[in-house]
């Protein structure tokens, strides 16, 4: 597998915690698109007279609601169905436990977006490489290079909106809580749920 520029990387044992389940699994996945889609058009309206902006996150929206509609068709093949939202423990984590520290919210926004993407991309990869169940892997393995563009996104748009050094010096403190809050989720068949009974 390939490295990321992650504090703590996720075990590959995680794929067969998930992989149980796999109708939960892409519910779950289902809704973080649905998410990560509301992410981009409430970045979109808030820099709605940036044009180039609005080009880049008006396109990630509509792929994220492509993964959206590719992820609830294999759902339907395998005989599940889109659950309820569920709050998404890492992400609410991330978010809760990064405010003490935070200087500029919308810095904030873009670099905890794209740490969420970025461990999305590492799950992906260990989904493509790890299923049993080829159907499956497949669709992970058609989706790792969207997201990864969607993760330079979000780094490309917060070293071009702020000073370099200062994105450095937050992304590392970032990088620390994510990877606490990445271990310490609860288990369970979900994009982000945690390693730390492995």
């Amino acid at each position: 597998m390939k490295p990321f520029k992650l504090a703590a990387l996720t075990p590959p044992a995680w794929v067969a915690t998930v992989e149980h389940d796999p109708t939960a699994l892409l519910s779950d996945h289902a809704h973080c698109e649905l998410k990560a889609a509301a992410t981009a058009q409430a970045l979109l309206l808030k820099h709605r007279t940036n044009t180039p902006l609005v080009a880049e996150l008006s396109a990630m929206a509509a792929e994220e609601m492509e993964h959206f509609r590719q992820a609830v068709e294999l759902l339907h093949l395998l005989g599940g169905t889109l659950g309820p939202v569920e709050v998404n423990e890492y992400a609410e984590r991330l978010l809760a436990d990064s405010g003490p520290t935070r200087g500029d919210s919308l810095l904030d926004r873009l670099l905890i977006a794209g740490l969420i993407e970025l461990r999305s991309l590492e799950r992906f990869h260990l989904l493509a490489e790890g299923l049993h169940d080829e159907r499956l892997a497949a669709l992970y393995r058609a989706l790792v290079p969207s997201e990864s563009g969607h993760q330079a996104l979000f780094d490309r748009l917060a070293r071009n909106l702020f000073d370099a050094r200062l994105v450095a010096k937050r992304q590392t403190e970032l990088l620390e809580i994510e990877a606490r809050c990445a271990r310490e989720a609860a288990p369970g068949p979900r994009v982000h749920s945690g390693w730390a009974t492995l």
